[in-house]
């Protein structure tokens, strides 16, 4: 009977502990959720967008509105820094009242997210633009992505994304590095 009450104890604490995370306020700007309602909204109107690709100095260019935006914004959610476990990792640097830079403390070389930098529209205080360094680096591979996503006024909602691009390399240790860079232009 002791060790039900016990249990019993130990799981209620556990649901105040993640009910009161869930409840804590974001220390970091929602990049996350802005790139999700952004995913949505590029997936229901389907802009035509003119796509440039390099990828192993392979040229491509073409312009399309089939694009799969949940895999082609992935790095943008993979960017999220809004985690618990994550809460005191970073410096935050605001040089004005309309931009928010986030670095890597030093003592957390392992994260994927090496800098976060978003800048607000003024009128709208919504990002115009977000960019963002993620390095993955291991015995067997290592990579490094620059990103940046550009938004402003729209035809087809009040704000959206108008602009995005990804460059950097993927290395690894059996191979050459494989160098890319996508960008893609959202039409008005």
């Amino acid at each position: 009977m002791k060790y039900v009450f016990g249990l019993l104890a130990l799981l209620s604490f556990s649901a105040c502990e993640k009910a009161s995370q869930q409840n804590t306020p974001p220390v970091y700007y929602d990049v996350l959720g802005y790139v999700k309602g952004q995913i949505d909204v590029l997936s229901k109107t389907k802009p035509m967008v003119s796509k440039r690709a390099e990828i192993n100095e392979k040229n491509q260019q073409f312009t399309t509105r089939t694009i799969n935006w949940k895999r082609e914004l992935e790095l943008f959610t993979q960017a999220d820094i809004n985690k618990p476990a994550l809460r005191q990792s970073y410096t935050i640097a605001r040089p004005d009242s309309l931009t928010y830079r986030y670095t890597l403390k030093p003592s957390e070389k392992n994260l994927t997210v090496r800098s976060l930098t978003v800048q607000l529209d003024s009128a709208t205080r919504k990002p115009r633009q977000i960019e963002a360094v993620l390095v993955t680096k291991n015995f067997l591979y290592e990579s490094e992505r620059h990103i940046l996503l550009e938004s402003g006024p729209t035809k087809a909602t009040q704000w959206g994304v108008r602009h995005y691009r990804l460059r950097g390399f993927q290395h690894l240790s059996v191979s050459d590095a494989h160098p890319f860079d996508v960008e893609g232009t959202v039409a008005q």
